[in-house]
């Protein structure tokens, strides 16, 4: 065996095995991307740490194209079409040249990518995914294996040769985007993390608004005309199932009660507003906390564990509150809302809630307050709610943007009428 022919060998054989392993690396990605669309929340061992996070690269814009396909995907179709490549140039000699050739520009263009996007995840994310990283320093393998094997590459190089080999990758770049877009799971719940809705359901909304405006004009046409019977404000800890965190009077002429998940970034923005209207209102205006964790673990109108970590905090929030802390630990909470995880939970319960070791152990397997939070979801699904956060006004549920000028003005329209 010749020079040349040892280093086509060498070529094949460890570009096919770095393509494989970019494959299976490539699949990782979307089954988490999927999971990540689908849950809001993964498991996955690419989360390492508050840098390192998988989960925080693929929630980025940058994760999809504009028609929905995960890079993941792309990694599918490119590491394919770099395999069959390969596997043409080994068993088809006439193809050969062309199929190399191609193979040889691929992989030169998979560098730049891989360092466009390690710079794009370094520099504006701010993150890095462990997973994608393995994805880049394959192609950067690639680059090696081509650098050293490129006397195996049939010369002279043609752009007639590369574009002829190229549609095999093409093809396979069209079979991974044609077979997610037919086989992607959809959204196996109907909640939403932010409220209002999007879609139909804002038309509908919008429909009501225009409906009640008609009788009601202004903010207070954002109400719905009835009341929800199903939502009850307890007060005390020795009313219903314990006491719903408030603050304000409770004989307040405006009485608001919130739903929400701790890991639900819109409820974190809302619970910002909640604050600054307690400090402009002060006792005319009651806010009264209520539970809706986006988890099966303690919410049993949710069939996902969407959010993985809502449960945890919605219990230790309430026994933070038995030490007369759960508006600190609340307000860590959201304050700190990205850098939740099953470690800082607990390390803020101890810090802001004042819980030690064995009243978290007891709080987290507690049936009295796994009960309450599963109420306050009873009352939520009762009143209709279908995502989070939703907020009621006298027991009138509000279809509106929870930003402080909206809220502040159905709290005007209600104190003033």
């Amino acid at each position: 065996m010749n020079q040349r022919d040892e280093k086509l060998r060498n070529l094949i054989l460890l570009g096919s095995i770095f393509a494989l392993v970019g494959l299976g690396l490539s699949f990782y990605t979307l089954f988490h991307h999927i999971e990540l669309k689908t849950l809001g929340h993964t498991n996955f061992s690419c989360n390492i740490s508050e840098t390192l996070s998988c989960d925080d690269i693929a929630n980025s814009k940058f994760a999809e194209d504009p028609w929905g396909n995960p890079m993941g995907v792309y990694g599918i179709g490119y590491f394919l079409g770099l395999f069959a490549l390969l596997i043409v140039a080994r068993v088809k000699e006439e193809l050969r040249k062309d199929a190399l050739q191609a193979y040889g520009a691929l992989v030169v263009i998979g560098v730049l990518v891989s360092l466009t996007l390690l710079g794009i995840s370094e520099f504006i994310i701010g993150k890095i995914c462990p997973t994608c990283v393995g994805i880049y320093l394959i192609t950067f393998a690639q680059g090696a294996v081509l650098f050293f094997s490129r006397d195996a590459v049939p010369k002279p190089l043609s752009f007639k040769s590369t574009t002829n080999g190229a549609w095999y990758s093409i093809i396979a770049l069209g079979i991974a985007i044609a077979g997610f877009q037919i086989f992607k799971p959809r959204m196996p719940s109907n909640l939403t993390l932010d409220n209002p809705k999007s879609g139909q359901e804002l038309e509908e909304v919008r429909k009501l608004i225009d409906e009640q405006s008609k009788s009601n004009p202004g903010p207070l046409a954002l109400l719905d005309p009835a009341v929800s019977p199903s939502v009850k404000i307890d007060l005390s800890a020795y009313s219903g199932l314990g006491e719903d965190f408030h603050k304000g009077s409770p004989d307040a002429k405006v009485k608001i009660a919130e739903f929400v998940d701790f890991q639900c970034p819109a409820c974190s923005a809302a619970s910002k507003t909640m604050r600054q209207l307690h400090t402009e209102f002060g006792d005319k205006v009651l806010i009264v906390f209520k539970n809706f964790p986006l988890s099966s673990d303690c919410n049993t109108s949710v069939q996902t564990k969407m959010h993985a970590h809502a449960c945890a905090a919605a219990k230790l929030a309430r026994c933070a509150g038995a030490n007369g802390k759960f508006w600190e630990l609340h307000n860590q909470l959201f304050d700190n809302q990205t850098n939740i995880n099953e470690t800082s939970v607990i390390a803020w319960a101890k810090e802001y809630g004042g819980l030690n070791d064995v009243q978290i152990k007891e709080c987290l397997v507690s049936k009295d307050v796994a009960l309450k939070i599963q109420d306050d979801a009873r009352q939520a699904n009762e009143a209709g709610l279908q995502g989070t956060p939703t907020i009621f006004f006298n027991g009138q549920k509000y279809n509106g943007n929870a930003d402080i000028e909206s809220l502040r003005a159905i709290i005007q329209a209600l104190l003033a009428g």
